[in-house]
C-alpha cells in the first residue's frame, strides 16, 4: 500500500477512471475487469507513464453496485494490476458507515488510495463536509482523494473547507469537478503545493486546466482511447500546451458527442457511450445497469462514426 505522501505524488499525472464491465445479464464481469485493465496497460496506462486507475467510481457505476460487488471489484483490480498500476478504490456512498467499510476493505486489499465523494443525498453544510472527511480518516492510513462533484452532491465544496482539511486528515488530493473554472484555478493556486489538484473534467478542459495550475487530469476516454490520453500527458507534462491541445483535438468528435447526448440524457448516457466505445475498439465492457440507457441503433451509429473520426477503427 502506498503511503499518503506517495499517493500525493502518484496523482500527478493521468487518473484514468474505469467503467465496470458487465455480462449481457448485467452482472459484474470480474474476468472482463481483468481483461479491461490489461487492455488499458497495453495502451500505456501504467505507473511508468504517471497513471493511476480508479475502479468503482461514478464512471464505474458505483451507485448501481452492491457493497459486496464493489469489494470484489477492488480485490480484482488490485490483484490484476499488481505493481504496474496503482489502484484507487472508489468509496462513494451516502452512508458514512459503508464508506468507512469500503475504505477499510480497500486498505486491506492493497489499494494505493481511495476516492471519496463528499456527503450527498441531503445537501451538506461546510461543517458536515469537514466532519465527514475527518471521521473517515480516523483508523486508516490510506491516502484519500477528495471528490468534489456538484452534479451529484449539489454542493461545490468551498476552497475554505479544503484548506481546513489539509494537514487535518488523510486527504492528499482533490478531483476538482467544479463548474467554475476560476474556482479551479484558485484552488490550484492556493493549495496546489499542499495537495494534488486534479482537473476533474478531464479532456474537456485540457490543456487549459494545466495552464491554470492543476497537476493532473482524470481521463474517462482512457476506456477506449488510452493511447491518446498518454500522448497528451507527455506533452502537457513538459509544458508543450500547443502539442497537448492538438492531441486533445483528436478527441473532439467524442467530446462533441458526449456533450450533445448528455444535454438530454445526462451523465448515464455518457457512461453508456464509454462502455460501447470500449467494446467496439476491442475491450468488451458490456451494457450498464439502470439508470444507464440501452444503446439504440441511432446512437450506436453515432458512436461508430465518432470512433472512425477519431481514427480508432
Amino acid at each position: 500500500m502506498m503511503k499518503p505522501e506517495e499517493l500525493k505524488e502518484a496523482l500527478k499525472g493521468i487518473c484514468a477512471i474505469a467503467v465496470t464491465p458487465m455480462t449481457e445479464e448485467r452482472q459484474v464481469d470480474y474476468e472482463g475487469m481483468k481483461k479491461h485493465i490489461r487492455f488499458l496497460k497495453s495502451k500505456g496506462i501504467s505507473r511508468d507513464n504517471h497513471c493511476t486507475l480508479v475502479v468503482g467510481g461514478s464512471t464505474g457505476e458505483c451507485g448501481a453496485l452492491t457493497i459486496p460487488e464493489r469489494k470484489r471489484l477492488i480485490e480484482t483490480a488490485v490483484a490484476e494490476a499488481g505493481e504496474e498500476l496503482p489502484i484507487i478504490a472508489g468509496c462513494n456512498h451516502s452512508n458514512i458507515e459503508d464508506v468507512k467499510d469500503l475504505i477499510s476493505h480497500a486498505e486491506q486489499a492493497g489499494a494505493a488510495g481511495v476516492m471519496v465523494l463528499s456527503p450527498y443525498y441531503y445537501v451538506p453544510t461546510d461543517e458536515a463536509v469537514l466532519r465527514f472527511y475527518k471521521e473517515i480518516s480516523k483508523g486508516t492510513n490510506i491516502g484519500i482523494l477528495l471528490y468534489n462533484n456538484l452534479e451529484v452532491t449539489h454542493k461545490d465544496v468551498p476552497l475554505e473547507v479544503m484548506e481546513q482539511l489539509v494537514g487535518a486528515s488523510n486527504v492528499v488530493g482533490i478531483k476538482e469537478c467544479t463548474p467554475n473554472f476560476a474556482k479551479m484555478e484558485k484552488v490550484a493556486r492556493k493549495i496546489g503545493d499542499k495537495i494534488t489538484v486534479i482537473n476533474g473534467h478531464g479532456e474537456f478542459l485540457e490543456p487549459f486546466a494545466a495552464i491554470a495550475g492543476t497537476a493532473g487530469f482524470i481521463s474517462s476516454t482512457s476506456n477506449f482511447a488510452p493511447e491518446i490520453a498518454v500522448e497528451m500527458w507527455k506533452a502537457r507534462s513538459v509544458g508543450d500546451y500547443v502539442k497537448a491541445k492538438a492531441i486533445r483535438d483528436r478527441l473532439t468528435p467524442y467530446l462533441d458527442l458526449a456533450a450533445s447526448e448528455s444535454a438530454t440524457g445526462g451523465e448515464p448516457v455518457v457512461l453508456a457511450i464509454l462502455k460501447r466505445a470500449a467494446t467496439l475498439v476491442g475491450s468488451n465492457c458490456g451494457p450498464g445497469r439502470i439508470p444507464l440507457p440501452e444503446i439504440d441503433e441511432v446512437l450506436d451509429a453515432k458512436i461508430k462514426r465518432m470512433l472512425e473520426e477519431v481514427g480508432l477503427v
